[in-house]
């Protein structure tokens, strides 16, 4: 696949640490949003954010500078008195393929799910592994992995090569892909079927 059917622009009405990226109509894939970003997570519309990040996780080697401390709870908190409903499903860079799919499968699904609620936003420290999550949910939508992997690299933040690997090597159960299908069909922002 040459070009990329889901255009992705940066948005700067909320800075995380790493920036945005908004994928299509409603999707946001970030890395950690500081508290000063919340006003204008609100402002964008988000209603839901899922949080890929390990409770208590440091960043080895950290990048410079390191991003934001996660403190779940607070976070957790501070985002349900703003009216956004927020879920944890722990990534990390170490996982078998098994764990990950797994873990992106859940992830994806209440990405999807939520977007039932209005625009979703996915996170983790740097948007490495919130894009690979938006990945999972096209390959759940028909997008070939290859393509899935390719487009978190040109167009949001995948970049660390193990999760890359993952990515490519994602293989959710045909259940799962049945829920993730029927879940993204009742949202009107959900991101079309894309099987080549």
């Amino acid at each position: 696949m040459n070009a990329y059917p889901l255009p992705t622009i940066n948005c700067l009405a909320f800075v995380a640490y790493s920036g945005a990226r908004i994928a299509l109509n409603g999707f946001y894939v970030t890395g950690q949003p500081s508290e000063a970003a919340y006003p204008g997570i609100v402002s964008a519309g988000v209603k839901s954010v899922v949080c890929v990040r390990q409770p208590g996780e440091v960043s080895s080697p950290p990048p410079v500078p390191p991003p934001p401390a996660f403190h779940p709870h607070e976070e957790s908190a501070a985002f349900a008195k703003l009216g956004i409903t927020w879920t944890n499903v722990p990534i990390t860079r170490q996982m078998t393929q098994a764990q990950f799919d797994a873990a992106a499968t859940q992830a994806a699904f209440a990405l999807l799910r939520n977007a039932s609620l209005g625009p979703a936003m996915v996170h983790c420290s740097t948007g490495d592994r919130a894009s690979s999550v938006l990945a999972a949910a096209l390959i759940a939508l028909g997008m070939p992995n290859a393509d899935a992997a390719q487009f978190g690299i040109n167009q949001l933040l995948l970049a660390n090569s193990s999760i890359v690997t993952l990515v490519e090597g994602y293989t959710p159960s045909a259940a799962a892909v049945a829920e993730m299908r029927e879940a993204a069909a009742a949202s009107s922002i959900a991101l079309p079927s894309l099987a080549q």
